[in-house]
């Protein structure tokens, strides 16, 4: 057996977890931790990687280059392509996945993404102009837009639960594997209705429901999920994932109360000033600026360890939540290598503007498919 934002509007944590998590992650892993591979039980390690004919740095810079030459147009298409690269590189009792998505399909839905949001644009335009933010009156039309704002936001924020489940959906019925492709039998509707009424706990509990949240949204996309007629079952314990929460919660908060009292110490009064005057002007002068950002990039750096640390501990819990004909995933991610591995990737990334995206995907999921393992699954005794 085997099977990969989070963002989630409003909250913290499962947003970047992602979301959704690397696009490696999502489109591959789960698909390939979902996959039942029958006489394989005898071994441990049911999923491997094979590295395929075409690297993926030929893979990089072909699609770069095309790109290029069609003014980003091919985009749409290369990402599809690359996609495809990184699924067939992932190997189920010795058969490779494939995965089906074309370019046409991206392209339709981001022009439909892009009409959604000119949409809700103007939406926002056209009740913040009514409700007098024009002129001189943009407090005043702040404030009365605050109720017309809701109209738009609240609805928008359960759709996005929908989009959620679509997409896993998506990306399932364009997965085969053994001539057959994954799938969700749930309804989009109801998994927003959950996503939705959720959502408001993560502020009121600042933040802690964040990981209970993210657990449950998953838990019920595995449970709808299947194989032809073999269904998946999730039995995650989130224990696990809040020992993780509280260290970055607890550690990053004293680190960010430690940073802000050090931004008091160094330019407190500049910043004063700027508040007491409503303006940015006293914190651009040429010496503020630099020590208030290096403050910030020194402070705020171990941040980022924790967040990481977190995001592991997340990728593991989704991995090991999964139970496929009477298997369970088991995964188990070095932390360290781990964080080293995403603040590289992020690098090459940036350093190349996105061309060896796939490059850099490959790594993250070779790193994580090479430590999965399975067991058999006892169901717990009820006394």
């Amino acid at each position: 057996m085997l099977t990969a934002t989070p963002a989630l509007a409003g909250q913290p944590a499962a947003g970047w977890l992602p979301t959704a998590g690397p696009a490696g992650i999502d489109a591959v892993v789960r698909p390939a931790l979902g996959a039942p591979i029958g006489s394989a039980h005898a071994s441990d390690r049911l999923v491997t990687f094979t590295e395929p004919a075409e690297s993926f740095l030929s893979l990089s810079i072909r699609n770069f280059g095309l790109t290029l030459a069609t003014l980003g147009f091919y985009s749409f298409w290369a990402k599809a392509e690359a996609r495809r690269h990184l699924h067939r590189a992932i190997r189920i009792g010795g058969q490779p996945l494939d995965y089906t998505g074309t370019g046409r399909e991206r392209f339709i839905a981001f022009l439909l993404g892009t009409a959604t949001t000119v949409l809700m644009v103007s939406a926002f335009v056209f009740f913040f102009t009514k409700a007098g933010g024009t002129g001189g009156q943009v407090r005043e039309g702040i404030a009365k837009f605050r109720y017309q704002r809701l109209l738009i936001t609240l609805p928008l924020l359960f759709l996005l639960g929908s989009v959620v489940y679509r997409k896993r959906k998506e990306i399932l019925r364009r997965t085969w594997w053994r001539g057959k492709h994954f799938d969700l039998d749930g309804e989009a509707w109801s998994y927003a209705i959950q996503h939705f009424w959720t959502a408001f706990l993560v502020p009121v509990t600042l933040g802690w429901a964040g990981p209970w949240r993210a657990s449950r949204l998953e838990a019920r996309k595995i449970n709808d999920m299947h194989h032809g007629d073999q269904r998946f079952m999730a039995v995650g314990n989130v224990g696990q994932l809040y020992r993780a929460f509280a260290t970055l919660w607890f550690g990053g908060g004293l680190i960010y109360l430690a940073t802000m009292v050090l931004i008091g110490l160094t330019i407190g009064t500049d910043v004063i000033a700027a508040l007491e005057g409503q303006t940015l002007a006293p914190l651009l002068k040429p010496a503020t600026l630099t020590m208030g950002l290096g403050v910030l990039a020194v402070g705020m750096a171990p941040v980022l360890g924790f967040v990481l640390y977190y995001r592991a501990a997340w990728i593991e819990h989704q991995i090991s939540s999964l139970v496929f004909d009477d298997r369970q995933l088991d995964l188990r991610l070095p932390k360290p290598q781990f964080a080293g591995l995403m603040l590289w990737n992020a690098f090459i990334k940036f350093i190349s503007f996105g061309a060896f995206a796939p490059v850099a995907d490959a790594m993250l999921v070779r790193f994580i498919v090479s430590r999965i393992t399975s067991r058999p699954w006892i169901a717990p005794t009820r006394r």
